[in-house]
């Protein structure tokens, strides 16, 4: 799915989505026919986790440090 589907599904705005890409918590595909950025269910779920931890009062760098 495309970085705007994503963003509808988690409810945050897309930005977020490409934020957390270009912190490498997330490696999308590449549509090959358009060069558009394809996130996979495991990009999804991986997302779901950080936002949940997120929640909880964890800190970006507490998440990296402890996803990667």
């Amino acid at each position: 799915m495309r970085v705007n589907e994503l963003a509808k599904k988690l409810g945050i705005s897309a930005d977020s989505i490409r934020y957390y890409t270009r912190a490498g918590f997330v490696v999308p595909g590449k549509d090959q026919t358009n060069g558009y950025k394809i996130y996979r269910e495991r990009d999804e779920q991986r997302l779901r986790f950080i936002l949940s931890a997120r929640r909880l009062g964890f800190s970006v760098a507490d998440v990296a440090q402890n996803t990667k």
